[in-house]
């Protein structure tokens, strides 16, 4: 319990840490961690494609289908010039990452807050791109992340 200034009581819930599933580049990164309330973004890097071992929140075989969808994303070629991504399916991509977040919470149950941010590779990526999935297995929409340096120009600022 904490008390305001004005001598009236307010519970204060323990911070949660949380983890985002957010696919990268460079050895499949997929899962990243906020460990304290004071850490912004996504945190630091938790999980990739490279190896599995047991302190990862997950087990072997979530991993490996992690690992999975993630390398599927590693090894596009998004930046290159001649890159097609007319052949992308970015709604069965997030399906499947979405699917697999579930599982994660599954999982990991209350011990931590789990949320799916959609790549910033996906144009579409500010529709629906920050979600919770939350112990029921039911999704919150969240607000997007703030920028820590502020892009000029940029309507999200």
């Amino acid at each position: 319990m904490a008390i305001k200034p004005d001598d009236t009581e307010t519970t204060q819930q323990a911070f949660v840490p949380i983890l985002t599933v957010l696919p990268e580049y460079g050895n499949a990164p997929f899962l990243w961690i906020v460990n304290q309330p004071y850490e912004g973004g996504v945190g630091g890097n938790l999980c990739d494609g490279s190896y599995w071992d047991e302190t990862h929140p997950m087990s072997e075989g979530l991993w490996q289908k992690f690992a999975d969808w993630a390398i599927e994303f590693d090894r596009t070629a998004f930046y290159n010039d001649d890159f097609d991504g007319s052949n992308w399916d970015w709604d069965a991509f997030h399906e499947r990452g979405l699917q697999l977040t579930r599982w994660l919470k599954e999982d990991v149950g209350d011990a931590y807050r789990v949320i799916y941010l959609k790549s910033f590779e996906d144009p579409n990526h500010a529709l629906d791109g920050r979600t919770e999935i939350l112990t029921d297995g039911t999704w919150l929409a969240l607000p997007p992340l703030k920028r820590a340096i502020p892009i000029p120009g940029d309507l999200d600022e």
